[in-house]
C-alpha cells in the first residue's frame, strides 16, 4: 500500500514537472518580450541620458519617467498575452482533454499554471530593478530619484501585472475562445468606469441640475484599472486605491479557481461558457451602446427627438453585435422578444424618471442648513482650485437660493442653445454634506440675480486675489498688453505700487455687473508679484478709467497697452464677405490679405479712429464686421471683430 502511494506520488511529481516544463515552453518567450522592453524603457535609457549631455535635462521624480509609455503598453499588454496562452488548453478541445485526464487534481492544475504565470510575470520587474540598482550608485542616481522610488516602482508595476494577469485569467475561465478572452479582459477592466461616464453624461437628460462634470472630474479614473495605470506617472495612488487592487488581485484569483473548477469541459469553443453570462452580456452590450448613442445624438443634436433616435440606434446596434459574439457569425438569427422586453424596461425606466421620485431637481436647501455657497460658471473653479471661493453671508445666501428656485421654476425655458453658460452651484452644509447643482441658462434672463451676488463687496473680495495681496510683500507689478506686440510697464517704486493696489481696488469695487461681463478684450494683463514668489493676475478691462489716468500721470501708459502708434493700418469689412475655411484652419495673414482685396473694405489710419476701434474690439468671433491691425514693429497681423453693441458710427454709416 505504501509502495503504491509511493509511485502515486512519484508519478505526480513527474506529472507536475512535465507542465511546469510545458508552461515555460509555451509562454517563456513572453517574459523574454518583458524583460527586453523594460531593459530598453528604463536601465538603457538612464545609461544612454544619465551619461551625456542629456543630463541636465532629466526630470525623474521615479522610474515611470523612463518612457513611460513604453512601460503603460508592457504592464497593459503583457499580463492578457500571458493570461491568453497560459491558459490556452482550456480553448482547444484536444489540448483539454490531454491536460484533464491527467493524475492530478483541477484546483491543483490551475495553481500550477497561474502560480507559474505569477512568477514568470514578477521575475523580469525585479531583474530590472536590480540592474538599476547595480546602476545606482555609479551613475550617482539619487540626484535624480531615490531608493524609496525604486521600491515603489516594484510595488506598482507588479500590482498592476498582477491585476490585470488575474482579471484576463478569470475571463478565460468563462470564455472558450482566446479571441474573446482578450477582448473580455479590457472590457471587464474598463467597464465600471465607462459605465459611470455614460451614465454620468446620460443623467442630465433626466435629473435637471446633475453635475456631471463635476462628478466625472472626482477621481472616476481609479474605477479602471487601465486608466489609474496611464496616468500612475503623474497621479500617485491614495492607500486605499492601492488596498482596493490587492484585495481584487486576491479576489480574482480565488473566483477564478473557483469558477475553474465548476466549468463544464465540454464549453470548449463556446463565446461564453455559463449560459447565466450570455444575457448578461447581451443586455450589457445593448445598454452600454444605448447609452454611448444617446450621449452622441443627444449632444450633437440639443433635443429630446435625437436622444430617443441615438439611444434606438445603439441599442439595436450593441444587441445585434453581441448576438454575433455568442453565434459566432454575422449570419444571426434575430431574437426579437428580448429586444422587444428590453425595450420595454427601458421605456418604463425613462417613463419613471419623469416623477422625480426624490426630489432631486426641486431639492434646494434651507438658509439655516448652509454654511457657504460656491456659484460660478465652471465645476474647476471649486474641484481644482485650491482657493475657491465661498460666499456665507446671509443676504447672498439667499440670492443664491432665490436665483436656484428661478432656475427650476423655468426649468423648460431653459433650453439649450449656442449662448447658453452655466451656473455651478455648491452648496456646503453644515452637516458635513454638500448639494451640487449644475445649470445650462441664458444668463440675461436671471441677470437681476447675478447684478446683485457680482456687484456685492463679499463677491469682490472673494472672487478678486488683489484683496489678498499684502502692500509691503509686493515685489513688483508687470502690465502686458494683449496682442502681437512685445512690450510692457514695470512698476518696482513701493510707493507707486502701493498707490496702483490702491486705484485697482477702487475700480473693482466701482464696477457694475454690465461692465464684468462685456466682451470687449481687455486692454492688458496685470501680474502682481510677491516676495514669496507668488503671483497674483487680474485684467485691466476697459471701463478702468482711473487707472489709465493714474498710468498716463506715471508715464506709462504707452508701454501698458496698444495704441494707435503702434499700428501701420487696418482693414475693417463686412464679415459676409470674407470666404474663412473654419474646418480645415485658416491663418490672419490670408484672412488679411482677403481685406485688402475687398472693394467694401475700409482702410483706416487716422489715429482718432484707430484708438477708437482698439478700445471696441473682439477676440475674432462671429461679430457682423471684422478688423485686421497691421503692426509696425514686425508686420505682424491681428484679427478681431466688432460686436453689435460696439460697432463705431463710422463703420455702421460706411456699410449702410
Amino acid at each position: 500500500m505504501k509502495w503504491g502511494m509511493l509511485v502515486m506520488q512519484s508519478k505526480i511529481s513527474l506529472v507536475n514537472k512535465e507542465i511546469r516544463k510545458t508552461i515555460l515552453r509555451s509562454v517563456g518567450w513572453v517574459a523574454i518580450v518583458h524583460f527586453l522592453g523594460l531593459i530598453f524603457a528604463i536601465p538603457l535609457e538612464i545609461l544612454m541620458t544619465a551619461t551625456g549631455e542629456q543630463r541636465q535635462y532629466i526630470r525623474a521624480e521615479s522610474l515611470f519617467y523612463f518612457h513611460f509609455e513604453i512601460q503603460a503598453v508592457l504592464n497593459i499588454g503583457i499580463p492578457v498575452i500571458l493570461a491568453v496562452f497560459l491558459f490556452r488548453f482550456l480553448q482547444v478541445k484536444s489540448y483539454s482533454d490531454f491536460m484533464h485526464s491527467l493524475p492530478i487534481k483541477r484546483d491543483s492544475l490551475f495553481h500550477q499554471f497561474a502560480l507559474t504565470g505569477i512568477v514568470i510575470l514578477i521575475m523580469p520587474v525585479l531583474l530590472i530593478a536590480i540592474i538599476v540598482s547595480v546602476l545606482y550608485n555609479p551613475l550617482n542616481l539619487a540626484e535624480f530619484f531615490t531608493w524609496t522610488d525604486i521600491f515603489k516602482w516594484i510595488g506598482i508595476t507588479i500590482m498592476f501585472n498582477l491585476l490585470v494577469f488575474l482579471a484576463g485569467v478569470f475571463t478565460g475561465m468563462i470564455s472558450g475562445i482566446s479571441a474573446v478572452q482578450g477582448i473580455l479582459t479590457y472590457i471587464f477592466l474598463l467597464l465600471p468606469m465607462g459605465l459611470l461616464i455614460l451614465l454620468g453624461y446620460n443623467l442630465p437628460f433626466y435629473l435637471y441640475g446633475f453635475a456631471d462634470r463635476y462628478v466625472l472630474e472626482s477621481k472616476i479614473e481609479a474605477f479602471s484599472p487601465l486608466v489609474a495605470l496611464s496616468q500612475v506617472s503623474f497621479r500617485p495612488l491614495g492607500a486605499i486605491e492601492i488596498s482596493i487592487y490587492c484585495a481584487l488581485i486576491l479576489i480574482l484569483y480565488g473566483l477564478s479557481l473557483w469558477v475553474y473548477k465548476n466549468r463544464k469541459l465540454e464549453a470548449v469553443t463556446q463565446s461564453l461558457v455559463f449560459p447565466l453570462l450570455k444575457p448578461i452580456f447581451k443586455y450589457g452590450m445593448t445598454f452600454c451602446t444605448m447609452l454611448l448613442g444617446g450621449l452622441y445624438f443627444g449632444i450633437m443634436e440639443g433635443n429630446s427627438t435625437w436622444l430617443i433616435v441615438g439611444y434606438v440606434l445603439g441599442a439595436m446596434l450593441g444587441y445585434f453585435v453581441a448576438e454575433m459574439v455568442l453565434q459566432k457569425s454575422w449570419r444571426i438569427i434575430i431574437h426579437i422578444k428580448g429586444l422587444i422586453i428590453y425595450a420595454g424596461v427601458m421605456a418604463l425606466l425613462v417613463f419613471l424618471f419623469q416623477f422625480d421620485f426624490t426630489q432631486f431637481e426641486k431639492k434646494v436647501p434651507d438658509l439655516s442648513e448652509i454654511e457657504r455657497i460656491h456659484l460660478s460658471d465652471n465645476s474647476y473653479l471649486y474641484s481644482d482650485n485650491e482657493d475657491a471661493f465661498f460666499l456665507s453671508t446671509a443676504d447672498n445666501m439667499d440670492l443664491i437660493r432665490r436665483l436656484h428656485k428661478d432656475i427650476i421654476a423655468n426649468k423648460n425655458n431653459n433650453a439649450l442653445s449656442n449662448n447658453n453658460e452655466h451656473a455651478f452651484i455648491v452648496y456646503e452644509l453644515k452637516n458635513g454634506k454638500k448639494l451640487v447643482r449644475d445649470y445650462s441658462i441664458d444668463k440675461k434672463k436671471f441677470a437681476h440675480f447675478y447684478k446683485l451676488i457680482h456687484e456685492s463687496d463679499e463677491y469682490k473680495r472673494v472672487t478678486n486675489g488683489i484683496f489678498k495681496v499684502k502692500e509691503d510683500q509686493i515685489e513688483k507689478i508687470t502690465i502686458r498688453p494683449y496682442g502681437p506686440i512685445e512690450k510692457k510697464a514695470v512698476i518696482v517704486d513701493p510707493i507707486d505700487m502701493k498707490e496702483a493696489i490702491a486705484v485697482l481696488k477702487d475700480e473693482i469695487n466701482a464696477s457694475t455687473y454690465e461692465e464684468t461681463i462685456d466682451n470687449r478684450d481687455p486692454l492688458a494683463s496685470i501680474e502682481i508679484r510677491q516676495k514669496n514668489e507668488k503671483t497674483v493676475g487680474l485684467e485691466w478691462r476697459i471701463s478702468y478709467k482711473l487707472f489709465e489716468e493714474w498710468l498716463d500721470k506715471k508715464g506709462l501708459l504707452d508701454q501698458a497697452k496698444v495704441t494707435a502708434a503702434d499700428i501701420s493700418y487696418a482693414y475693417i469689412v463686412d464679415t459676409n464677405d470674407l470666404e474663412i475655411n473654419f474646418v480645415q484652419g485658416y491663418s490672419y495673414e490670408e484672412i488679411f490679405e482677403q481685406m485688402s482685396k475687398l472693394g467694401r473694405a475700409i482702410k483706416v489710419t487716422d489715429k482718432k479712429r484707430l484708438e477708437e476701434s482698439l478700445v471696441n474690439t473682439s477676440v475674432m468671433d462671429d461679430g457682423p464686421y471684422m478688423i485686421g491691425y497691421y503692426y509696425k514693429a514686425d508686420g505682424s497681423i491681428e484679427i478681431k471683430s466688432f460686436q453689435a453693441e460696439n460697432i463705431p458710427d463710422y463703420v455702421q454709416q460706411y456699410f449702410k
